[in-house]
């Protein structure tokens, strides 16, 4: 009964067939505790943020832009849902796009958009993904799914000059709150976003979903995180510069974050703090391969003689290479 935490990035969440298909593997999941933790729409973030950007200079192009957002967003919608579902997810999308009207109104009016506006607008891309992928679940299979959490509810952060930093007792409690312990089903899970002390929206910053996922692991106790990206996991080097990269099947937290500090794609160093305090292990697999099992990451992995990864001059912006 131990929950299962997933996250899905933006490039697995692009279209109507990119929600289908991670439903797909959701449902395909027996665990009776799943929890979906989602980015944006691919694309969706930026758009946002240049909604901000074109107000800030008073360009009324912002208007024409957040019609387009809309018009992805439902036809997107469309493909999915039908009945009182497709109206349900249109109205909050709706009601969403005249706060953000407000909000860049204000901006447009002093020219001026502080941060806390940005992240208002940016993180409402989240919110529209955990919704649609939600609803979409509940109508494919009801017994199951439906429920999507918004985050803003539950992540209460400090802002500090490191950055967002989870207050992680004051978050337990509205987690518990939230999903109760005999909850069973499929939670979908705004990433990105949370709330700061003073009850204002916030978000984690950039990447902030793979943090969100590693905080929700450690707050639902979880016996693994997922995160699903478009790549069949950790791979040895670049594929790109390197032909012969092969993905590999383990590795440690401590050769993670060696490999990310040198620039290699992996994962957020931040990412794994969460999961390393309750040893939880990390999964990077492939949204658009599911069968392949993908790079398993814990405090310890099985013994194998080969290079775990090799990142050459330009990849780490230094004249070193590191084996």
């Amino acid at each position: 009964m131990r929950w299962k935490i997933h996250k899905f990035g933006g490039s697995s969440l692009a279209d109507a067939e990119c929600f289908r298909r991670v439903a797909g593997i959701v449902l395909a999941m027996p665990d009776n505790r799943l929890g979906v933790v989602v980015s944006a729409m691919g694309g969706m973030t930026d758009a946002l943020i240049n909604l901000a950007v074109l107000a800030e200079r008073d360009d009324d192009a912002y208007k024409a832009e957040l019609d387009a957002v809309g018009e992805r967003y439902a036809g997107t919608a469309r493909e999915l849902l039908e009945g009182d579902s497709l109206v349900g997810v249109l109205d909050a999308w709706s009601a969403d796009a005249a706060d953000i009207r407000d909000v860049l109104k204000a901006v447009a009016l002093v020219k001026s958009a502080p941060q806390r506006s940005r992240d208002v607008v940016a993180g409402y891309g989240e919110i529209w993904s955990a919704r649609l992928l939600a609803a979409y679940i509940g109508q494919e299979a009801p017994e199951r799914g439906g429920v999507w959490v918004d985050a803003r509810r539950i992540l209460i952060v400090r802002e500090t000059e490191l950055g967002p930093t989870v207050l992680w007792e004051a978050s337990q409690a509205k987690f518990d709150d939230a999903l109760a312990r005999d909850f069973e089903g499929i939670a979908v899970i705004t990433g990105f976003i949370a709330t700061d002390e003073d009850g204002l929206q916030t978000t984690l910053g950039r990447n902030g979903s793979d943090y969100s996922a590693a905080i929700f692991a450690s707050l639902a106790n979880a016996a693994e995180l997922s995160i699903w990206t478009d790549v069949d996991g950790v791979m040895s080097a670049d594929p790109n510069r390197v032909p012969e990269a092969r993905v590999i099947d383990q590795m440690t937290y401590n050769e993670a974050m060696e490999l990310a500090y040198f620039g290699a794609k992996v994962i957020h160093p931040q990412t794994l703090g969460p999961v390393i305090a309750k040893d939880i292990p990390v999964w990077i697999r492939n949204s658009h391969n599911p069968a392949h099992p993908g790079s398993r990451i814990a405090a310890d992995a099985a013994h194998v003689d080969s290079i775990k990864g090799i990142i050459r001059g330009s990849d780490a912006d230094t004249d070193i290479a590191v084996i």
